[in-house]
């Protein structure tokens, strides 16, 4: 934990990660979490420490964007608190400054530009993801028997996307973590459609890179999207 930082967020869906363990196996696994966020620096076996290892992503992904928001609250108090706003929306249509374009059902692309004050655009590429085939390909690889994807698994792949993730890195993922021995021992009992909707387990089991959208200019991210 960073200094001045006294909470964390717990997520709901950490319960996969303690629903089928014993009690003492679920102490161990609690007890090394408060001496983790406390830089207690636990050691501990390495079942605990397979099982805390996607937990410990999670929680060093949200501090790095705690410390970015301390970062502009610094900069932001020196100049005498947040900055006001400058009106320099020009067209009367759009007077939230959001442009976008109607989705394509036959490629799945949905494009928003939202213009800032500095004139800067920030873009984010949506791909669409076939639920069937995801639901097929994971039962194939996994030996699983799964029957639906519930739509608040979906609203979180699709959350998956929108932070610059792609259906190759979800496929590399499952693939990579079918040849795991610690999931292989398990019989793959946590390797589920959830499981894989994790951007800490996408981060761990796939090799391939991240979308970058940054540097690209909005015809370019549509004909990336295009081709995914």
């Amino acid at each position: 934990m960073a200094t001045g930082k006294k909470k964390v967020i717990v997520y709901t869906d950490w319960i996969e990660q303690f629903k089928d363990l014993t009690d003492d196996e679920a102490g161990k696994l609690i007890k090394h979490f408060f001496a983790y966020i406390n830089d207690l620096n636990p050691q501990s076996d390495r079942f605990t420490e397979l099982l805390f290892n996607p937990i410990k992503a999670t929680l060093k992904r949200d501090l790095k964007t705690w410390e970015s928001k301390q970062k502009i609250n610094i900069e932001n108090g020196k100049k005498g608190g947040r900055p006001k706003k400058e009106e320099t929306q020009k067209n009367p249509k759009n007077p939230n400054g959001l442009l976008k374009t109607h989705d394509n059902p036959k490629k799945g692309v949905s494009v928003s530009v939202s213009v800032n004050d500095s004139n800067n655009i920030n873009t984010n590429i949506v791909e669409s993801i076939d639920f069937d085939q995801l639901l097929s390909f994971i039962n194939s690889t996994f030996g699983r028997g799964f029957k639906v994807v519930n739509d608040k698994v979906k609203k979180k792949y699709k959350a998956l996307f929108k932070q610059g993730y792609n259906k190759e890195q979800i496929k590399d993922a499952i693939l990579n973590a079918s040849k795991n021995d610690y999931h292989k021992q398990t019989n793959y009992q946590y390797c589920t459609l959830e499981f894989f909707s994790r951007p800490e387990t996408i981060d761990k089991y796939s090799s391939l890179a991240k979308i970058d959208s940054s540097n690209l200019t909005i015809e370019q991210q549509i004909l990336k999207n295009y081709k995914a």
